[in-house]
């Protein structure tokens, strides 16, 4: 989360503790629920059993210092409270650590409306399936001060990776990388001939990052440049 946006939005509902982020452009948006047993203990509602559920944000760098040295933390924190203060506007994160320790630290946040990206995939056009790992292989090619990378679909139903360069005239001015990868490297292919998107690869990087390391296969929806 903390590489797509710089707030995190929370939203504890019966369902689980809801955690998400969205970056400046509005074009990623990343979502994490924790299920009430991933708890030893989860309450989540207002005062009233008919109240409105209660949103809100807060900076992802404050909320990312609280759990900073995390081989520590596991050594020295027996267990942490999360307890939303909507009367206050802050947030408690509370580690009880070893030896009676308590270590408590109130952020402010502000309330929200829900953050929830809305998107229907049955309408793209392109669709790919890949196991994380053949595209984070990809993208190691890349330089890591790329800013955006180019994913079209050429002849032969061959997937092509390559830097994004703004004026196609300049192309034979800078240096340019390119890598194709066969379809049978894929788990499904599904894109119309000739299509191209451009994205991010910073924020595709963190993405990759989180799906191989959950060993999650990834998959890409895409229509037009925009969708």
């Amino acid at each position: 989360l903390s590489r797509i946006g710089d707030e995190l939005y929370l939203e504890p509902t019966e369902n689980g503790l809801s955690l998400r982020a969205v970056n400046s452009s509005r074009s990623a948006f990343a979502s994490f629920l924790f299920a009430p047993f991933f708890f030893q203990r989860y309450e989540a509602g207002g005062p009233q059993a008919d109240a409105e559920l209660f949103r809100c944000k807060v900076l992802m760098k404050s909320f990312l210092g609280v759990f900073r040295s995390l081989p520590s933390l596991e050594k020295t924190v027996g267990k942490c409270l999360i307890l939303l203060k909507p009367q206050a506007s802050r947030l408690v994160v509370q580690l009880h650590c070893k030896y009676g320790v308590t270590k408590t630290h109130n952020l402010a946040f502000q309330e929200c409306e829900r953050l929830q990206a809305v998107f229907d995939t049955q309408r793209c056009a392109s669709s790919l399936r890949a196991p994380a790992r053949v595209l984070a292989e990809a993208v190691v090619h890349f330089p890591q001060t790329l800013a955006e990378v180019t994913l079209g679909a050429g002849p032969g139903g061959k997937i092509s990776l390559r830097n994004y360069v703004e004026d196609e005239a300049e192309r034979s001015k800078m240096m340019v990388t390119e890598l194709c990868l066969a379809e049978d490297e894929f788990q499904t292919v599904a894109v119309a001939p000739g299509s191209c998107i451009t994205f991010c690869l910073k924020e595709f990087r963190g993405l990759l990052a989180f799906a191989e390391a959950s060993n999650l296969p990834l998959t890409i929806h895409y229509d037009v440049p925009g969708r």
